[in-house]
């Protein structure tokens, strides 16, 4: 949706519905978590927002190309302070929905005693960002979900039929992208986190692998760690993709790498170049 149609109501119903999900049982919230006047649009109350567009770089890789806007209240759980509500731009250009950001990307090592613990808060943390953004789809707030009907024409970035994987836990940015990329001329197959890619790279080896980083079951950079040591995969590049920001030692196990949210033109750009 353009930012322009974003209603400041639809702002505070999207803020609502999160609370509501991240603090059962409240049924009064503390304070407005920010002023909105019900004539506004989005594009005025965004100052009121975090601007995370310029913190969102990952290296030379991700900065090809004018940056995705993203607008971030951090708003927490029950449980976990640091979860965010994210009004940002889509992969298509002057289009925005809002996502729920966990920011729950801490690795911590399984041989930690808090291993347990810490994943207990992420696995909370994800149903938590299911609810919300479901409901968000219930009441109309737009999604991610949403973007996949506003595809359009989409230049061909081969002529030949080139396969790519996609990986994401999220259906609807698997099922965005996996469309995107099949207008773009290629063959395209999908994974819901590291495991089942490495499942499917083991039928099929594909020509590109565009991975998210953090996943259940197997996160981006331990399928990538996995693929890269073994001499039957090691030379299938891998994109990897995530939110937030990652140490730079993991992009040693990548090809190239994206901040979310990134733009078609950027996508395609590093395409390109990994197939080439």
């Amino acid at each position: 949706m353009k930012l322009s149609d974003i209603r400041a109501s639809t702002v505070r119903l999207a803020i609502d519905i999160f609370l509501r999900h991240a603090y059962p049982g409240a049924s009064r919230w503390r304070a407005p978590v920010i002023s909105l006047d019900e004539g506004e649009s989005a594009g005025d109350v965004l100052p009121r927002f975090d601007d995370e567009t310029e913190s969102a770089v990952g290296g030379s890789t991700a900065s090809e190309g004018r940056r995705a806007c993203r607008y971030v209240l951090r708003l927490g759980n029950s449980r976990y302070p640091h979860m965010k509500l994210v009004l940002e731009e889509s992969i298509l250009e002057n289009e925005y929905s809002f996502a729920v950001d966990t920011h729950d990307d801490l690795n911590v090592s399984p041989e930690s005693p808090d291993y347990k613990r810490w994943n207990a808060v992420r696995d909370h943390n994800r149903r938590i960002a299911e609810e919300i953004e479901k409901d968000w789809q219930g009441e109309a707030v737009p999604t991610v979900a949403d973007i996949k009907e506003l595809l359009g024409q989409v230049e061909r970035i081969t002529e030949s039929s080139r396969s790519v994987l996609v990986v994401d836990d999220d259906p609807s940015i698997r099922d965005t992208l996996s469309e995107l990329l099949k207008r773009a001329g290629m063959r395209v197959r999908t994974a819901p986190h590291g495991r089942a890619a490495l499942e499917r790279v083991a039928e099929e080896q594909p020509d590109l692998i565009l991975m998210d980083y953090q996943m259940p079951e197997m996160d981006g950079v331990a399928a990538c760690e996995v693929l890269k040591g073994n001499p039957e995969t090691k030379d299938i590049p891998v994109l990897l993709a995530t939110r937030s920001q990652v140490d730079l030692a993991s992009l040693t196990f990548a090809d190239g790498f994206l901040v979310k949210p990134y733009r078609q033109d950027v996508l395609f750009s590093l395409v390109r170049k990994l197939l080439a």
